[in-house]
């Protein structure tokens, strides 16, 4: 092709043809432009379609993780919600030596750690996508952004509070001569007569009862509910693309 350009230029100078061989260069750095700006056009044509296939797989995996935060977070509820039924029987004393082996989890109850850890790994490529400004503005992903900001640290926070609490409750078991039966899965009339009338036990429990099922069992509920609605969302995004 620059040969045959090349080759119009040489007869246009030889038969003297100047005014037509301007018009004929002008031409063909227009043909020249034209072409650049057509590279450029197709080439930002592609970064825009690998831009979009990026976000778009981001969203996905985005969805993988809410997907298994919803199942990991109604199974937990289910497990919460038993041991704060029976926390409720100690709290107000239906709980008793003579009934206390119908209740074998109230020996228990306080040194239960449910930890509820949020799926990150879809986040974290949000996060990154955002800061290297590879995503125009688009509300779905600030809504994301404030979604995840607000859960992650508050549930982390619980999780730490209920994990101390354990720690603490267990620190003060084994000062009891029961502990190490209590440890093993053994019952003795001493430990009976403490989890099912002692006075300090039951205290523990209703503190602990202010962070599982006051603090933590609620947000893992609100986790839940919030993040069906942006599952809801995500997919309708999907389905649009």
């Amino acid at each position: 092709m620059l040969k045959f350009f090349r080759s119009i230029r040489q007869r246009l100078l030889k038969e003297n043809k100047f005014k037509n061989y301007v018009l004929y260069a002008i031409g063909e750095i227009l043909l020249v432009m034209i072409g650049i700006l057509l590279a450029l056009q197709v080439n930002n044509w592609n970064e825009s379609r690998k831009t979009k296939s990026a976000l778009k797989d981001t969203l996905k995996t985005v969805a993988t993780d809410l997907q298994r935060d919803t199942i990991a977070a109604t199974q937990l509820i289910k497990i919460i919600e038993v041991n704060q039924g029976i926390s409720d029987k100690i709290i107000h004393k239906e709980i008793t030596i003579a009934n206390f082996q119908e209740f074998p989890r109230s020996r228990s109850l306080v040194t239960l750690y449910q930890p509820f850890n949020i799926q990150t790994k879809g986040y974290d490529i949000l996060r990154r996508t955002i800061e290297t400004g590879t995503s125009e503005e688009d509300s779905l992903f600030a809504d994301l952004t404030q979604f995840y900001s607000l859960f992650i640290p508050n549930i982390d926070k619980s999780n730490e509070r209920l994990e101390k609490v354990v720690l603490d409750n267990l620190d003060d078991f084994k000062e009891f001569s029961w502990f190490v039966d209590w440890a093993q899965g053994k019952l003795t009339d001493d430990m009976i007569a403490y989890f099912a009338t002692d006075e300090d036990y039951r205290k523990k429990v209703a503190a602990y009862n202010v962070l599982a099922y006051g603090n933590h069992l609620l947000l893992i509920k609100s986790y839940k509910d919030n993040a069906k609605i942006v599952l809801e969302r995500i997919d309708k995004r999907l389905k649009d693309d």
